[in-house]
């Protein structure tokens, strides 16, 4: 399952990075943009240390990417939900997320307790990184829900996704289409 984030995250991080975000000051939208920069930035650094995958030859209709588009659309709906349930996480154990994010960089490291951070903010970040598994496993589960109510299955999800990375064109025929499908939500609300 936790694959599934690890292949969607890069298609999350090239939509986000172009701006298919709506553009909000508060305080909370604030905070979710920072876990999310944080948890990107995670994503590169683990992706960076993967040796990339063999190259596929992965045939993809264009209603596969149709699918695909309508997919990938839920399940950011899915993801963009999930992290301000996180930010909420996170404050509920009385942390804010630069405080979260700067112990949990050091922990990455080894070094949470030198992590500039009190006993109390370590025991905080420990309460709320236990809360975030359950919600993270809860965010898998409804992203592939997402993904098989739009008619594909996981690993072909997965597929087209490894090879879109891969594939200049599939990948920009896929973010034509799901640049389209935002826009036609957003005119439908």
């Amino acid at each position: 399952m936790t694959l599934i984030l690890k292949y969607l995250s890069p298609f999350l991080l090239a939509f986000i990075l172009i701006g298919c975000q709506n553009g909000n000051n508060s305080s909370k939208k604030t905070d979710q943009q920072n876990l999310q920069q944080n948890q990107a930035q995670q994503q590169q650094d683990q992706l960076g240390q993967l040796q990339q995958p063999p190259q596929t030859d992965t045939d993809v209709s264009d209603k596969e990417v149709e699918t695909f588009a309508d997919a990938f659309v839920d399940a950011r709906e899915v993801q963009a939900n999930a992290q301000e349930k996180m930010v909420d996480v996170i404050e509920d154990e009385g942390l804010d997320v630069e405080t979260y994010q700067k112990i949990a960089q050091a922990a990455q490291r080894g070094q949470a307790k030198e992590a500039d951070a009190s006993d109390e903010e370590i025991e905080k970040f420990e309460n709320a990184s236990n809360k975030l598994r359950e919600v993270q496993g809860e965010i898998e589960k409804k992203v592939k829900d997402a993904v098989e109510e739009n008619g594909m299955e996981m690993k072909r999800f997965q597929e087209i996704s490894q090879a879109a990375q891969q594939d200049p064109e599939l990948q920009q025929e896929i973010q034509v289409k799901v640049q389209k499908k935002m826009m036609d939500n957003q005119e439908g609300m």
